[in-house]
């Protein structure tokens, strides 16, 4: 796949190495200016591991020498990763076991999200950078990012700010909630973003659906009945949109790609890989099995959140 704006070079160019070399020279003249963001290593991880880290980087934020770090998630096995205080009681737990899908609660709010042939993202932003006051302010400059990787696959899609969330009666499925700011293209949506805050620092990560798995999604869910499933899908169908159904495929590696530089362009950044920091991944450990808890999955009213691995009660 060819990205827009990565044109082959043409036959002359190759016979001006001095108009080569000098506009080189000036690229890395302007990237060694610019702030740089930490990439982390591409990770294939389960469900609990995946919002672990999260919560751990997003306590380390509060660090002041923590840089700005994004990450892409793969999830192996596949998750339904539920809204932070949703209740379970939405969730067939059995159907998901039966077609080997974890379930996994996250430390952000909303409705549920399958992670089978989707895209995941996670943000988090330190607490010294000058951020916006209010959670749709921040939702829509993080989601600059995302509409320029978007752009990059030909779309054309807008950050639309509403009154307020809104949600399809009965659905449990967090595509099918209009937030405060939507990313949008048309009239459907094609990005699920939740945030968190803890000390000024902000957390948010997000889906894109690269493929349409809306019908095994729904089959995951409890409803008083055919009916009601039905009318529910039907109306997350109209709400939300896979980029196959826009008429893009696109590997989960081309989307990476998308991604990093969509954020690079966006923010004038550079983002460089590095791994994660000693404290930040004991911290990461410490905090796997609270996500991996009974008590942590079972609880949507607890307002904490998991604690570390040694502050648990036996």
């Amino acid at each position: 796949m060819r990205f827009p704006g990565t044109a082959c070079p043409s036959s002359g160019s190759a016979s001006k190495p001095t108009a080569i070399r000098e506009a080189a020279e000036s690229a890395l003249r302007r990237s060694e200016r610019l702030e740089t963001w930490r990439l982390l290593p591409h990770q294939a991880d389960e469900g609990a591991s995946h919002m672990a880290l999260d919560q751990a980087l997003l306590e380390c934020a509060a660090e002041p020498s923590f840089p700005p770090t994004l990450r892409f998630q793969r999830w192996i096995p596949p998750a339904l990763s539920l809204g932070r205080f949703q209740k379970l009681e939405e969730i067939d737990l059995e159907a998901c076991a039966g077609s080997g899908v974890q379930v996994v609660r996250r430390p952000t709010g909303g409705k549920s999200i399958l992670h089978l042939e989707d895209f995941t993202y996670s943000l988090v932003l330190p607490s010294y950078m000058s951020l916006p006051s209010g959670v749709v302010e921040t939702y829509a400059l993080i989601g600059r990012g995302i509409v320029a990787a978007l752009r990059l696959l030909g779309l054309d899609p807008v950050i639309h700010v509403g009154g307020g969330a809104k949600r399809t009666p009965s659905s449990a499925a967090c595509f099918a909630s209009s937030t405060q700011a939507d990313i949008r293209c048309g009239e459907r949506k094609v990005c699920g973003s939740a945030q968190l805050r803890r000390g000024g620092a902000v957390l948010q990560h997000g889906s894109v659906l690269l493929k349409d798995r809306s019908e095994f999604h729904f089959r995951l869910l409890r409803f008083e009945g055919g009916t009601e499933r039905s009318s529910s899908l039907l109306a997350y169908r109209r709400n939300c949109a896979s980029l196959e159904e826009l008429g893009v495929e696109v590997s989960w590696e081309e989307m990476a790609e998308c991604l990093r530089r969509g954020f690079e362009e966006s923010f004038d950044i550079r983002l460089r890989e590095e791994p994660l920091r000693e404290v930040e991944e004991l911290r990461w450990r410490s905090l796997i099995p609270a996500y991996r808890s009974r008590e942590w999955l079972h609880n949507p009213h607890r307002l904490e959140l998991p604690p570390l691995a040694e502050e648990m009660v036996p």
